[in-house]
């Protein structure tokens, strides 16, 4: 019995090497081109874990195979960096010179008419307020005349604005917006085809310098009620069921990986035009270990890897639980801190960072 036991547990520990193999592989791979390493990636740290309960095992039992599954971490290992940082060398020393910036996914300022929670518009710039912040980038940002007005909108921090619409109706709007505690001198918008998401930048005169802050929201999986309640329970009636509820939802992720390629792409070319130094914000709907979290970053610094502590993890909802909204810039900035702190007014968490201009 233990003979078969050792051989089941040697074959899942190759298999759960290639895994992990599979999901460094996923950063290099366009998901135009091959949409399902994307998926593999999006569970680098559940396999990242299993590989070193694997490690663990074999070292206990002093057998060889602890050796393949030691490369297989040791192999990766930079990619850790973007999903958990040591806080030895950290620099911490903010100074009043420096931009403390906010993105925050909003989710609609629980407006919408369906909504089992009150309005979240009121706590979540008490929040804002608190944190005391130079510029602002919310996503899902969420308008309706009755309840909470552009021109409430507009109001509330007594900054300068740049709201971009995807949708406008007689009554509501839906889209991203931009606050700024320096004067706003031009804005413009990136619109993405067929997608209900998009990017605005804006350009802000601080002091003598000018910046461009892209603040985004690459396209979202939107899964249906049906996917959300398999996933939290894996109730079905029928087997069948089940298989139609995973390819559904594999089949989701497949769409917005590949559309998010695409945006992922403008966004970037956008940013190579740029006449001004770039932060880049947002909800990028990726996990670190991604093509697109790769393009995106490409000659960009991230706040959280450079100031952060700990775990990365800004989503509160069952998957993906790790880090998706970012505050990105180029090295005209250093980040003197970073923080996401557990405020509960939205399905994501505010990612906060502290940037020094040189």
């Amino acid at each position: 019995m233990r003979k078969i036991t050792d051989i089941v547990l040697r074959f899942l520990t190759v298999v759960a090497g290639l895994s992990l193999l599979l999901a460094y592989l996923s950063v290099y791979i366009k998901p135009t081109v091959f949409w399902f390493l994307g998926l593999v990636g999006l569970f680098y740290p559940f396999l990242l874990l299993i590989n070193v309960a694997f490690l663990v095992y074999w070292i206990i039992r002093w057998k060889k195979y602890f050796l393949y599954s030691a490369f297989v971490i040791l192999i990766g290992v930079s990619h850790l960096a973007n999903f958990f940082q040591f806080p030895f060398g950290k620099n911490q020393q903010v100074n009043d010179d420096d931009l403390r910036v906010i993105s925050y996914n909003v989710n609609l300022f629980q407006l919408y008419s369906w909504a089992q929670k009150p309005p979240s518009h009121s706590s979540i710039f008490k929040f804002i307020h608190s944190e005391n912040p130079d510029v602002v980038c919310l996503q899902e940002f969420y308008v309706v005349n009755d309840k909470f007005s552009e021109m409430d909108a507009r109001k509330v921090l007594e900054y300068d604005v740049h709201i971009g619409y995807i949708t406008k109706g007689e009554k509501t709007g839906y889209g991203l917006a931009t606050y700024s505690k320096y004067p706003i001198v031009n804005s413009g918008e990136i619109k993405f085809d067929n997608s209900a998401n998009a990017c605005i930048y804006t350009d802000i005169l601080i002091r003598t310098d000018t910046v461009r802050v892209y603040n985004n929201h690459l396209q979202s999986v939107r899964l249906r009620q049906s996917n959300l309640s398999f996933l939290h329970n894996q109730n079905t009636r029928k087997e069948s069921q089940a298989m139609d509820e995973i390819k559904d939802i594999s089949f989701r992720f497949r769409d917005a990986l590949r559309k998010r390629a695409q945006q992922v792409e403008q966004v970037t070319n956008h940013i190579l035009s740029s006449p001004y130094p770039v932060i880049v914000c947002g909800d990028f709907n990726e996990s670190p270990i991604s093509y697109n979290y790769r393009k995106m970053r490409k000659n960009l610094n991230d706040a959280f890897v450079e100031a952060g502590v700990g775990v990365g993890h800004t989503y509160k909802g069952i998957f993906p639980s790790f880090r998706i909204d970012y505050i990105l810039y180029n090295p005209n900035f250093s980040a003197s801190s970073y923080y996401s702190p557990k405020v509960y007014h939205s399905d994501h968490y505010p990612v906060v960072a502290t940037l020094r201009i040189h």
